[in-house]
Order: C-alpha cells, then structure tokens, then sequence
C-alpha cells in the first residue's frame, strides 16, 4: 500500500509542461522535462517530502545537465570506453563474474551503498531488488561508463537507511577529481549562456547560471 501511495503521489505531482516541455536551454543544449522524469520518479519513490521543483532540478544538476555536456564534449573518448564496458559486461554473467573479470581493472569499488549516495542512474540498478546478483550493461554518466552489481540487498523500515554491497567498475574519460575540475571550470562558460529557463523554475536553478532577463525562443 505505501508504495502505491508514493506512486500516486509522484503522478499527480508531474509538473504539466503544457506552456514548454523544456526546462532549461543552455549553450543550446536543451533539458525536458520527459529528460528528467526518469530520475523524478525515482527520487520521489524514496524522498517523497522534496518539493517537485527541487526534485526536478537535482535531476537536472546531478545527472542530466552534465551528461549531455559531456556527451557533446567528448564523444570520441566516450565511445571508446563504452566499448571497453560493453566488453566486460558481455563476459560477466553475475556478480561474481564481474569481480573475477574486473581484477586488473583499477578503476572500480566496491562497498555500502544507499540510495543517496549511489549516482542516479546507478542506484536505479542497483536498488531494483530484482537485480541483486546480476551485472548491468552499461550505465551512461557524466564521467563515462560503470558496469555494475549488488552481493546483498539490506532492508530497512526506512527507504533511506536502506544499502546494497555493491561493485562497481568505471571506463571513464575522468576521475573523480578530474572530472569535477573540469566540470566547475566548464560552469564558468555555460552559466552565460542560458538562454530559456522554465519561469517557475528560475529561483530553483543553479546559482552559477545566469539567466537571461527574458527567454528566447
């Protein structure tokens, strides 16, 4: 019954794009809403108190923006290492797999994961209970590809302290602290050059960009 309830909830309070369907246009790159309803949906199954506007715009921030910088920015570094996941992924059946065919791969780890502090994308995998003991294919992110898998999935009366023991292995085009470097530098450039932001959205949207006084079409 309770997730039914989240369910509903999360349906009635879908922000109806009926005036735009974007939220944000920035250095031509355009954000939907039908971009972020995936990870809406998923946020508000387990935070159903944040507020659709602050729901949107982590989706946006966390994920979605960068992702489709990145994908503009580095595709020739990005193919390249989804072939080297797709790779892995093709031979590893379970998880255990994954740990035998990962071993001289240095970029992964493995350790507790909640719902919050797995990357989006990752932790829909990763907290579908119908995934424990198996390997996804390649998750996309902003930093490049992570091939992952649970051991053990840990309940809780609380979705939030809910945690899985997961592996994941990364084919990246940055480390961590490469890639966030890189992303704040970005933020410089991209934060002049919004050009429409959703008018119910605008307090709710990064504090780097700065948003035209007018949108443009």
């Amino acid at each position: 019954m309770a997730m039914v309830a989240v369910m509903t909830f999360a349906c009635s309070n879908k922000t109806d794009p009926k005036d735009d369907p974007r939220l944000l246009v920035i250095d031509g790159i355009e954000i939907t809403f039908a971009d972020l309803q995936p990870y809406f949906d998923w946020l508000t199954s387990f935070r159903p108190e944040l507020g659709i506007k602050t729901t949107y715009t982590w989706a946006l921030r966390d994920h979605v923006l960068p992702l489709k910088v990145a994908q503009r920015e580095f595709p020739t570094e990005r193919k390249e290492q989804l072939k080297l996941a797709q790779g892995l992924a093709s031979v590893a059946s379970n998880i255990y797999e994954l740990e035998k065919q990962s071993k001289l791969i240095s970029h992964k780890s493995r350790g507790n994961m909640t719902r919050q502090s797995a990357i989006l994308p990752v932790a829909i995998w990763l907290f579908d209970e119908l995934h424990i003991n198996a390997v996804s294919p390649p998750i996309e992110l902003a930093q490049g590809f992570f091939v992952a898998g649970s051991y053990e999935f840990h309940p809780s009366p609380m979705a939030m302290t809910e945690y899985v023991d997961a592996l994941q292995v990364g084919f990246v085009t940055h480390t961590k602290m490469e890639w966030q470097t890189w992303w704040e530098n970005e933020q410089l450039t991209l934060g002049k050059k919004v050009t429409f932001a959703h008018p119910d959205y605008r307090d709710d949207l990064p504090k780097w960009m700065d948003l035209p006084k007018k949108n443009t079409p």
